[in-house]
């Protein structure tokens, strides 16, 4: 028997409980009860990242890296993320980080809705200091700081050159360039 799968930009979502997705040979996040898994990103999508993740590395500060797809899931929390971008220390071998990183940066793509929404709200929750969405479509870049629980938006940039602060790192670099 032959099965065919159509490629869709949709999310799947499997209800399974932690221990299960703990177990399940498939990648994804979980959330919800569900594991959730996402469409390959877009070719465009994966090239803004590749570009992001060259500027971040050029600034990193010491004893940080930054990896794309990293999972994360804070102590006592039964939710996994996976960042496009995570800047971190952890000098763990622990198949997804457990503490907070520096920053986590989302490029928006078919699931805008739980970029926007669902994990910005996660990731306030869990103590990430820093939150970028990087928004191919409307050509722009939203930089957040938590602040008291919640995030502040601290910049909009939407073309030109610019920097971009996350903690005390400064990232230079041209919206248009990083969005070509």
């Amino acid at each position: 028997m032959t099965v065919t799968i159509e490629p869709t930009d949709e999310l799947r979502r499997i209800p399974m409980t932690w221990e299960d997705f703990l177990d399940h040979p498939e990648t994804g996040e979980y959330y919800g009860g569900c594991l959730v898994v996402m469409p390959t990103p877009s070719k465009k999508h994966q090239q803004v990242l590749k570009r992001l993740e060259r500027l971040i590395d050029a600034t990193l500060p010491p004893g940080a890296e930054a990896l794309q797809s990293l999972g994360w899931s804070p102590p006592g929390v039964r939710e996994l993320l996976i960042p496009d971008l995570t800047v971190f220390r952890d000098e763990s071998d622990a198949p997804f980080l457990s503490g907070i990183p520096l920053l986590v940066v989302e490029v928006l793509s078919t699931n805008r809705r739980d970029d926007l929404v669902g994990k910005v709200q996660r990731y306030a929750a869990w103590r990430a200091p820093s939150y970028w969405i990087v928004d191919p479509r409307d050509h722009q870049v939203v930089t957040m700081e938590l602040v008291d629980g919640l995030y502040l938006e601290t910049g909009r940039v939407t073309g030109g050159r610019a920097t971009l602060r996350y903690g005390d790192a400064d990232v230079a670099l041209d919206i248009d360039a990083l969005l070509a």
